[in-house]
């Protein structure tokens, strides 16, 4: 199973400071175009989809391209 990251809020008690990354509840549609899938080839590969994020994350695209490396692998 592989799981996005997406950034943690900012909070008025971390005084405006990045506070980290945290799991998502899935992958956006930019991220997915980027290496090459759909929504419903990634959905068929059992990768998490969340159709409500608009954002890419380079991390996120690593983590995918490695992933979709280890199912060539197999």
């Amino acid at each position: 199973m592989v799981d996005a990251l997406v950034k943690r809020p900012r909070l008025i008690i971390d005084r405006g400071l990045e506070p980290g990354l945290r799991k998502g509840r899935g992958f956006s549609k930019l991220e997915l175009m980027e290496v090459g899938l759909s929504i419903r080839d990634a959905r068929r590969l059992g990768i998490p989809v969340d159709p409500r994020r608009r954002s890419k994350h380079d991390w996120n695209i690593k983590i995918l391209q490695e992933y979709l490396k280890s199912l060539q692998k197999s």
